[in-house]
């Protein structure tokens, strides 16, 4: 039964009269090239309970900011102890995101990481799609380490054509509990999210995905935050408990219509222009509108080490970086979402940051809390 990878979530949520659209802020691995973003988001939150004091952006962290995990796990005692959240909730929570692409609909739960792995072959029901960055876990597990609350910015998918898990349950919202109801600052669009009365439906469905027949069963691939989850693991192992062994997460059907797939642009800075393009001509790469899986173990491979690498999401956003003097801009394609899974076969994974579910102000926005 893959039922043992799913848990029953226990979440909170914010106390009556919190700011929802100050609250709620977009993942913190969003807008790395961009600190003017996050200082906006700043002005917007001003002195009112946020998710932004909650995590650390990561257009900070690549700039070398300093260790803010002690202030951000005092603003999560802080919160927990004065009234910031209503009494916590155990149960499924259904998501409603509208933005341009349409309303993504999503499925809150809770994950086994012990059914997760990254390790390179590796064939857990749970696992990446992209490979993972070793050297990216430890600062994010010094912010995690200790910390009294988790958020979740990670996206799970599920490979369900025949729309059995999540559709359903959206079908019926209009006799759900609403939970929240509120605009998305700086273009996030809108959000609701609502409760699930009844577990059984969910907990159902979790056996009849293709993706779950054959040899080599998947239940989940990891959409978004690979970094975040693979850290969440880490703790775990360190420290294994009933509270590190779960991560709350949002599962998305692989086929939600509003789902859509943009490719991840790199962003080189300090490079030499000419000597990279002749050395991907020698090798028959194309640089522009390429694929992923070409160009990035190109630059693994040929890549000087004092060349920074940032990773851009939106095809104007890239053309803008790169116009910088010393900033060159290499415009990738998107992969198909359809063929996602076939990937993952034999635990195989794409290069890291293949893709991406969305624009940058599509990503998932922080809401629901939990205790860790």
């Amino acid at each position: 039964m893959n039922t043992s990878a799913v848990h029953i979530p226990k979440v909170l949520l914010p106390a009556k009269g919190v700011d929802l659209e100050k609250w709620s802020v977009v993942a913190c691995d969003q807008f790395t090239a961009q600190p003017e973003y996050w200082e906006r988001a700043g002005e917007i939150v001003g002195d009112a309970p946020s998710t932004l004091r909650l995590v650390y952006p990561e257009a900070y962290f690549l700039l070398g900011g300093k260790d803010r995990a002690p202030e951000i796990h005092a603003a999560m005692r802080e919160y927990l102890g004065g009234g910031v959240f209503a009494p916590a909730r155990e149960g499924f929570i259904l998501t409603e995101r509208k933005t341009a692409s349409g309303a993504r609909v999503g499925l809150m739960m809770a994950i086994d990481l012990a059914e997760y792995d990254f390790s390179v072959g590796a064939q857990p029901l749970i696992r990446p799609t992209e490979g993972t960055v070793v050297d990216r876990i430890p600062p994010r597990v010094r912010i995690r380490k200790g910390a009294p609350l988790e958020l979740p910015h990670v996206m799970l998918l599920v490979d369900d054509p025949g729309k059995t898990l999540i559709e359903p349950l959206y079908a019926k919202r209009d006799s759900f509990e609403l939970l929240y109801d509120t605009d998305l600052m700086l273009g996030g669009g809108h959000l609701r999210g609502y409760a699930v009365p009844d577990p059984v439906p969910v907990f159902a469905a979790l056996d009849g995905f293709p993706s779950l027949k054959g040899e080599d069963p998947v239940l989940f691939a990891v959409g978004d935050g690979n970094h975040s989850l693979a850290t969440a693991r880490q703790c775990y192992l360190d420290n294994p408990s009933e509270g590190t062994r779960y991560a709350l997460v949002e599962v998305v059907n692989l086929y939600d219509d509003a789902l859509i797939f943009e490719p991840i642009h790199r962003l080189l800075i300090g490079v030499d222009a000419e000597a990279l393009e002749e050395a991907a001509r020698t090798r028959g790469i194309k640089l522009q509108h390429g694929d992923v899986r070409q160009v990035q173990p190109f630059l693994d491979e040929w890549l000087p080490k004092d060349v920074e690498v940032d990773y851009i999401h939106g095809d104007e956003t890239l053309k803008q970086l790169a116009s910088k003097p010393g900033h060159y801009g290499i415009l990738l394609d998107k992969i198909e979402k359809e063929t996602l899974f076939g990937t993952l076969v034999g635990g195989h994974v794409l290069p890291r940051k293949s893709f991406s579910m969305g624009e940058a102000e599509e990503k998932r926005y922080y809401m629901e809390c939990r205790a860790l």
